[in-house]
């Protein structure tokens, strides 16, 4: 008899009912593409086969029935929930679950959770996006955000609750997608003593057709924060030495603004991106306003197609800056344009960077890194 599985829970973000983002993207990927020898059970399978239940709440009348032990929950859960609404902490929800059927380990990805009773080994990552989300994307101050942050970690050590963007202290082990998470972290007082960096992984490149030496790419559900508009003014500023210059635009939410060079592609699944857009690019255009470590620059990458980006987020770790895409400064759209023409302009340079992302694509973001990275620590904290 073979060795049986590890069995997982994934207590991380799932569309529905969470929001559609990377986070849940990368959800998806695990249960798609597990390490070998792990089972997962996500934490919406779990609650629907009665394996986890949350904590009674006051908000659902009858909920405490039957719940024993657990009714001492209600008042702090409550509490918090208002404490929330007065804005005295971020307004991220925190789940109170209790683990009912015997797992080996739990994984939980940035998502809150105080566990109620025995909980089986913690590992936890972060996608570091809690701090950019809110500064850049929500628009508050960062010493505001830094400020709450330190009062979410304070109420979490009060409460015994785990926050991997907080206390991931709670966990048995710590990963990271991106290594600019660790200053994050330890901006608000926590330990990444002994954490791990473990890309979200994505998918194997599609049967690459090439570029043809004009073609840029951009890939953003949410044209304005991901910098579709820059990139638009990207492909105008090329088009004037450059005119054979096109700019595909896939996933944008906007009209087509019928500009020449611009093939308007709406949203498409990641396997027709995969086939007619990355497949198709000499560059991916990405002048985001809003993001973390995005998926779509690793799949690009994947693909071999270089990166043109901007310094923030956690781009200057994803893109190494002359080898494999070239990083402007942020809202720049001439220094970008000026990046795409030098390339364009050097086909050697531009082959070599194509032959270096794939490269860096494996060593670094491919799925098999990730379920080396993942197989390993769940093996190491489930013994």
């Amino acid at each position: 008899m073979g060795k049986p599985p590890i069995r997982c829970l994934l207590m991380s973000p799932t569309a529905p009912p969470d929001p559609d983002n990377g986070d849940a993207q990368f959800t998806r990927d695990l249960l798609a593409h597990p390490p070998e020898g792990v089972e997962f059970v996500s934490y919406i399978d779990a609650l629907a086969s009665g394996q986890i239940r949350w904590a009674p709440s006051l908000k659902q009348p009858g909920s405490w029935r039957g719940s024993g032990r657990d009714g001492w929950a209600m008042a702090p859960r409550a509490g918090l929930h208002l404490v929330r609404r007065a804005g005295w902490l971020l307004p991220d929800p925190l789940r109170w679950v209790r683990v009912l059927a015997p797992f080996d380990v739990v994984h939980v990805h940035c998502m809150p959770v105080r566990f109620l009773g025995r909980v089986p080994p913690i590992v936890a990552s972060d996608s570091a996006g809690t701090f950019w989300h809110w500064t850049a994307a929500r628009g508050m101050p960062s010493r505001r955000v830094r400020r709450l942050l330190g009062r979410e970690r304070r109420v979490a050590r009060a409460l015994g609750y785990l926050h991997p963007s907080v206390r991931p202290e709670r966990a048995d082990r710590l990963l990271l997608f991106v290594d600019a998470g660790r200053a994050l972290l330890e901006g608000v007082g926590a330990s990444t003593d002994g954490a791990l960096q473990c890309p979200p992984g994505v998918p194997p490149p599609a049967p690459s057709t090439g570029g043809d030496g004009r073609t840029l790419a951009f890939v953003g559900r949410d044209f304005k924060a991901k910098g579709g508009d820059i990139a638009l003014e990207v492909l105008q500023r090329v088009r004037h030495s450059h005119p054979g210059t096109r700019l595909l635009l896939a996933g944008a939410d906007g009209p087509d603004p019928g500009l020449d060079g611009a093939t308007w592609l709406g949203l498409r699944p990641r396997e027709e991106l995969y086939r007619e857009v990355y497949a198709k690019a000499d560059l991916f255009l990405y002048p985001t306003r809003v993001d973390c470590a995005p998926l779509v620059v690793m799949e690009a990458l994947a693909h071999g197609v270089p990166v043109v980006a901007p310094r923030a987020f956690a781009m200057p770790e994803l893109v190494r800056d002359g080898i494999t895409g070239t990083l402007f400064a942020p809202g720049e759209a001439a220094n970008a344009a000026a990046a795409v023409r030098e390339l364009l302009d050097d086909p050697t340079r531009l082959a070599a960077m194509r032959q270096a992302s794939r490269r860096d694509f494996e060593a670094r973001f491919s799925i098999e890194r990730r379920n080396e990275i993942l197989g390993s620590t769940y093996a190491e904290v489930a013994r």
